[in-house]
């Protein structure tokens, strides 16, 4: 066998540089509509369900951007607030999810409801038949629930992506504290770390600031114990400590008391002790979060003892709820099973792909069982424009669904890389099944030469269409052009079942027929694959970059 060619023609890279640069156009148009759409999505009818006598919104009115609600009287009946921009970049299955959150004026959490949705529809449907996953937040307490939310089975990248998003904008409001509602500014942290020079919100602890010097560098993280300290009261009312932490965010270096409701005198005793104070610092977060306070001789101020305790158990506190709490953004690798399965797969496909293994009809067989079992009706994650489309729009979900993105990158890479067609061949289930009804009837249906060309082109004109629905916001819903979802058969679409029927069936008279007239993600990757072999750019790739600049031309001349 020939040893496989690793060398990448000029066409296929053209084509890959387009590509990326019309899913990058896709994504700007994409967020730009939503952001329109965004400041249209908070309405007094929205929040009936919840506070029946709601009749307008006013500004935010706390440190945790939460638009106040109020009644034909313009008195305050609550809060509410958007899970974006925050959720905006927590990525489901093809895209991201907005929802609705609503408290009440002490700052009681009385629900969610799902705003918009990116991700595909029949996930979505799932998710929101499920009544109790949706009401789960109801009151939500972080350090009650240490394993987070419960997601809902045949959607779980969806509901989670959903629950992430509802938490990171649960912690961003979980700084405000209707008791202590002076933010952290500043000048306070500067008086326990001179060289600060900058506040941002913190990425990776909700609730939580970035600390950064003169030259734009993390120097340490900022958080405040309020308002998990709210309830703790020492004397005679609770306290409100800064905590400064070490830049990654793990151990406490730092206290200093910013304000309190107990005794002056009290509260001068503890202030006055510095060592009491230095005490406290020194820990990590999970120590902070099980400290027991006689093994680690922490005693309170003289003359002040439950003043100074009430301030070390808001720390404690503090801490268990930032341990509880995800990251704000969703950062963080996080690989399921379904991701080593991926890999399982792609393993696989390249021995049979790149070796001599896939001349042996039994291992072949057992390749082509092993995609369609566990590659569609197990984990149910094929590559589609529906997918690729709603993470162009909306960014790659790196964090969630790692594997699956790492499955995308060989499909688009392995056709401009590699002699293969390692996708279509060797990785999709829907072509694994088409490959072992191949032939299985004596008769087959030859079409005639005009037709199959015209047949042909079909995937070409949907892709294109695909495209201008996402460009132009025409709302399609890209799955039901693809019979992938099909393969979840928990909540497949009629489209999508109807689709996949109908190409198995046909495939059983005309070899491959859904790959060869009917598969738009086929189209792309052989258009990825298809270069001159005399290293020449094809005048069309030229026409269309040119069509694209034309465009792009137009749009941003027309706003």
């Amino acid at each position: 066998m020939p040893s496989p060619r690793f060398k990448p023609s000029l066409a296929s890279l053209w084509r890959l540089g387009l590509l990326v640069l019309v899913l990058g156009w896709l994504g700007q148009e994409v967020r730009r509509r939503d952001v329109l759409a965004q400041g249209r999505e908070l309405t007094p009818e929205r929040l009936r369900d919840f506070l029946p006598q709601a009749q307008r919104l006013a500004a935010p009115g706390d440190e945790a951007q939460r638009w106040q609600v109020l009644d034909e009287h313009g008195q305050l009946l609550g809060y509410a607030a958007s899970a974006a921009p925050l959720s905006d970049r927590i990525i489901g299955y093809s895209g991201p999810s907005r929802c609705l959150l609503v408290w009440d004026r002490r700052g009681a959490l009385l629900g969610v409801r799902l705003l918009h949705s990116h991700d595909t529809p029949e996930h979505v449907a799932e998710v929101v038949a499920d009544r109790g996953f949706f009401a789960q937040f109801k009151g939500w307490d972080a350090a009650a629930n240490p394993q987070g939310p419960q997601v809902v089975s045949g959607a779980t990248l969806t509901s989670a992506a959903i629950a992430q998003g509802v938490l990171a904008r649960l912690g961003t409001a979980a700084g405000s504290s209707l008791k202590f509602p002076e933010p952290i500014g500043l000048a306070e942290v500067q008086a326990l770390r001179p060289a600060a020079r900058r506040l941002r919100p913190s990425t990776t602890h909700s609730a939580a600031l970035e600390v950064l010097d003169q030259q734009g560098a993390l120097i340490a993280l900022a958080m405040r114990s309020a308002p998990a300290a709210d309830a703790v009261i020492g004397y005679k009312g609770p306290s409100d400590c800064l905590l400064l932490l070490d830049a990654q965010g793990r151990e406490l270096q730092q206290v200093a008391l910013r304000r309190s409701y107990d005794s002056k005198r009290y509260v001068g005793y503890v202030t006055g002790d510095r060592d009491f104070l230095k005490s406290l610092a020194g820990r990590s977060l999970q120590q902070w979060a099980s400290l027991d306070y006689k093994a680690e001789k922490i005693e309170g101020v003289s003359g002040a003892t439950e003043t100074s305790w009430a301030l070390a158990e808001g720390i404690k506190r503090r801490a268990v709820q930032a341990l509880a709490s995800p990251p704000a953004t969703g950062l963080g690798l996080r690989w399921r099973w379904q991701d080593w399965g991926h890999l399982l797969l792609m393993a696989s496909a390249a021995l049979m792909a790149l070796t001599s293994l896939r001349g042996r009809p039994m291992l072949r067989h057992l390749h082509h069982a092993l995609l369609v079992i566990y590659g569609g009706l197990v984990s149910g994650e094929l590559l589609s424009q529906g997918l690729l489309g709603g993470w162009a729009s909306h960014g790659l979900p790196w964090s969630s669904a790692p594997g699956l993105v790492l499955l995308l990158a060989v499909a688009l890479l392995a056709p401009v890389f590699t002699p293969v067609q390692l996708y279509c061949h060797h990785l999709c289930p829907h072509g694994a099944l088409q490959q072992w009804l191949l032939r299985r009837l004596p008769w087959q249906w030859q079409l005639p030469p005009r037709l199959q060309r015209a047949l042909e082109r079909l995937p070409g004109l949907l892709l294109g269409l695909m495209a201008l629905s996402l460009l132009l916001g025409w709302g399609w819903n890209l799955n039901a052009f693809e019979p992938f979802d099909a393969f979840v058969l928990r909540s497949a679409a009629p489209a999508a079942l109807t689709l996949a029927l109908l190409g198995l069936l046909w495939s059983l008279v005309q070899p491959m027929a859904y790959c060869r007239f009917g598969c738009p993600t086929g189209a792309l990757l052989r258009w990825l694959r298809a270069g001159s072999a005399g290293g020449r750019l094809p005048w069309r790739d030229v026409l269309v970059a040119l069509l694209l600049a034309l465009a792009w031309g137009l749009r941003q001349a027309l706003g």
